[in-house]
């Protein structure tokens, strides 16, 4: 009875908490998404594919700054104030000599792209990288407080202010600088709302003992980000260096309209599972009760919703931002389908970090990359389709591989994995060719989305009024809740 209690109230405390993280997903990318489109209506594809270069420099360097020191924060349960201020001030002097480091090479970068606006838009981009590195520690006591709302808030302030700089700019002529100004005032305002609302403040300390001990078990965290970074954004690089800056810029934009979905449900599953399946670290059995809710929610979610944005991708495109995009909605169809895998790989490798084998992440990585970086790079050569066909293929393989180890720890085999996630992939699936078929017939775009949404909705609503699997029992009890309330 304790257990079943314990396991309620964890379980009211997850989806509250889960809530706040997806608002804050949803409600600052929803706001950066919609900018997104007023931007693409006005600027070329060529210029989307610039930033979405300079993005990959922002990205890889972002997770050497967080060093993974962060995630060792988390865990330790009885972190002081000494241990932030050391972690803190690594943060910031790694920032620093990153941004001049790329301020020297930009020209580099530049002339190897055959790309003369590169050089400044580098030089100025990443000073978002020196911003956010101000306030990794904020965010980081925030996650171990379980305090998203807060970070929510905070975030959609930041998100619709920048917006606001961002179309004020574009409509002002200033072209791809909208794009990166988006980007760094989102990071300044944050910034400051972040200090403004947070008590912590450094101490001026280092403690070396602080360090070798979180070190001890950041830096493999850090070499695996690292390792796992640079894979995920160097398609961006192949593209934009094989290909064309137009290329990349349909690719990005294609990003754009499923990246919302997929990684906020995958953040929002990561925030809530890593510090609640922490404190079950030592008890297997309830870990494994858990970490399978985990698993079924996220596929849940991300099946529903990528699946939808995969049916719909030709008349969202077309609507939202015309037919010069046009080359977009088969990326975007293909895209959507790591997307549905994304939190599922990030559930199998949190578990090693959680059971504080960060050392086994490292090695996952450093093996599934030595696998398929080679093959990416032969797959080029078949041109972009073929690219994006492999990320798909790419995609499956790593979840496989992920789950190793998860059998290992918590006796939860692959095959378990796939019997639980198999039946919301197969509903799924069945929407999708249910919207799509739609699309076959000569309609209007905005009267085939509607259709296609009116066709969705009454699918599902079948399903929750007559499916024997537990997740929709209990969609189904919610809503009527609701409805008696009201």
């Amino acid at each position: 009875n304790v257990f079943i209690i314990e396991m309620e109230s964890l379980k009211k405390k997850a989806i509250k908490y889960f809530n706040w993280s997806l608002f804050e997903g949803f409600s600052s990318q929803g706001i950066t998404f919609v900018v997104g489109i007023v931007l693409a209506r006005i600027l070329s594809p060529s210029d989307f594919g610039l930033v979405g270069l300079i993005t990959v420099f922002v990205v890889v360097s972002n997770s050497i700054v967080e060093s993974g020191l962060s995630n060792a924060l988390i865990r330790k349960t009885d972190a002081t104030n000494k241990d932030f201020s050391t972690v803190f001030f690594i943060n910031i002097t790694l920032a620093a000599f990153i941004y001049v480091l790329f301020f020297l090479i930009s020209s580099f970068i530049s002339d190897f792209f055959n790309e003369p606006r590169l050089k400044n838009l580098i030089r100025v981009s990443t000073i978002a990288l020196v911003i956010n590195s101000w306030v990794i520690i904020q965010r980081t006591l925030l996650v171990k407080d379980l305090n998203f709302k807060l970070q929510s808030i905070i975030s959609f302030i930041a998100s619709f202010f920048s917006g606001l700089i961002a179309v004020i700019m574009v409509y002002n002529k200033f072209g791809v600088w909208s794009l990166v100004f988006l980007t760094i005032s989102k990071q300044l305002i944050n910034c400051i709302l972040l200090w403004v609302t947070s008590k912590w403040r450094p101490i001026m300390v280092f403690s070396k003992s602080s360090f070798n001990e979180l070190f001890d078990y950041g830096y493999k965290l850090l070499i695996a980000n690292l390792i796992n970074s640079i894979y995920q954004n160097i398609y961006y690089v192949i593209i934009g260096k094989v290909f064309t800056p137009t290329s990349l810029g349909y690719f990005t934009r294609a990003d754009s309209f499923q990246k919302p979905f997929s990684s906020n449900i995958a953040l929002g599953i990561r925030r809530i599972s890593f510090p609640i399946l922490s404190g079950l670290q030592n008890d297997d059995f309830q870990l494994k009760m858990k970490f399978k809710k985990f698993i079924r929610f996220s596929i849940l979610l991300s099946s529903i919703v990528l699946f939808c944005i995969a049916g719909i991708a030709k008349p969202i495109v077309l609507i939202l931002v015309g037919e010069k995009w046009f080359p977009s909605i088969f990326y975007l169809k293909l895209l959507c389908v790591p997307g549905i895998l994304y939190p599922l790989q990030i559930l199998n490798l949190n578990l090693l970090n959680i059971k504080g084998f960060s050392n086994l992440n490292l090695k996952l990585e450093i093996v599934k990359k030595i696998v398929l970086i080679p093959v990416l790079f032969i797959v080029t050569f078949k041109g972009i389709d073929a690219l994006l066909y492999s990320l798909v293929v790419f995609s499956i393989v790593e979840f496989f591989i992920n789950s190793i180890y998860t059998y290992k720890l918590i006796n939860y085999s692959l095959m378990e994995q796939l019997k639980d996630i198999f039946p919301f992939i197969l509903i799924s699936i069945i929407s999708f060719f249910l919207v799509s078929i739609i699309t076959l017939f000569d309609l209007n775009s905005i009267f085939t989305i509607v259709i296609q949404m009116f066709v969705m909705f009454f699918y599902y609503a079948l399903i929750v009024m007559f499916s024997e699997i537990s997740e929709f029992k209990e969609i189904k009890n919610i809503i009527y809740l609701r409805i008696r309330k009201i």
